[in-house]
């Protein structure tokens, strides 16, 4: 069914500042509604990545031209039933909904905050976490209630996972090694794992830094070790079930498990799937 009230140049505008894009279902223009979508889909990303405050732009872009498309319309068209107001604002809103429901429970990404995943992940890195089938929710960094049990299928050795660590509220990234029952142990050698030691050997030497191709399970990844890092006394930890043990690459600049222990599955929030490089 359709209207034929001409859309307003004031409410055009109002529409075109908050909800951009929607602002062209308003005034009929589905096409031009799709386009200036993915405009902003990019420009979220890249003022999420970069901070630039692009976002800003569409808010004046978006109802000027919104306005001249008003203002060219020489005869009063027909408009269809998208383009009803509370129909407008409802397309907008369950956008939005969407988005919250797929970073709370899909995927989400995050910025790497420190250096204690170098050399694979640097300051300023974004990883993207796949969220389904782990017991902790999160959004935007905040812990929701837990949604579901934690399947040990899920926790592989060698791979990165984002969670809380013990009696903290801020989410850390680091690459689970030991698994429930396993006994590992830290030594100037490397890591011991049930009595074995990882595999690895020296990929690179700087001033500073020895790097070492490590491997654990089936992954493989480069860690990295201080060579003025005072020598160790060798620790060993048995991991109790229904937890996990988490190491950062950066073996001598790294808060991990070493320091809080082992954590629960159920604080755990998701695994990295993809990084998109600083």
């Amino acid at each position: 069914m359709a209207t034929v009230s001409p859309p307003k140049i004031w409410l055009a505008a109002v529409l075109g500042i908050f909800l951009q894009p929607f602002v062209f279902l308003y005034v009929g223009r589905p096409r031009l509604f799709w386009s200036y979508l993915v405009v902003a889909l990019v420009v979220a990303a890249m003022d999420w990545y970069l901070g630039w405050g692009l976002h800003l732009l569409l808010s004046l872009i978006c109802p000027l031209h919104a306005c001249w498309v008003i203002r060219r319309s020489k005869r009063m068209l027909a408009r269809p039933w998208y383009s009803r107001v509370w129909m407008v604002v409802g397309f907008y809103l369950g956008l939005m909904l969407s988005i919250l429901l797929v970073r709370a429970l899909c995927y989400e990404p995050y910025a790497i905050p420190s250096a204690s995943m170098h050399p694979g992940l640097v300051e300023g890195d974004v990883v993207v976490v796949q969220k389904w089938g782990f017991a902790q929710s999160a959004l935007y960094g905040y812990a929701l209630p837990a949604a579901a049990e934690l399947s040990p299928t899920r926790m592989q050795r060698g791979k990165v996972y984002v969670f809380y660590p013990p009696d903290t509220d801020a989410l850390y990234v680091k690459r689970l090694l030991a698994l429930p029952g396993d006994v590992i142990a830290l030594t100037e050698q490397g890591v011991v794992l049930n009595g074995k030691n990882l595999t690895r050997r020296q990929a690179g030497e700087s001033e500073t830094l020895r790097t070492f191709v490590e491997q654990a399970g089936d992954q493989t990844y480069q860690v990295q070790y201080r060579k003025d890092a005072p020598a160790q006394a060798i620790r060993t930890f048995k991991i109790p079930e229904g937890h996990y043990f988490f190491l950062g690459d950066n073996r001598d600049n790294s808060d991990d498990s070493r320091h809080w222990g082992s954590v629960q599955a159920e604080r755990i929030v998701g695994e990295v799937v993809a990084v998109v490089p600083n």
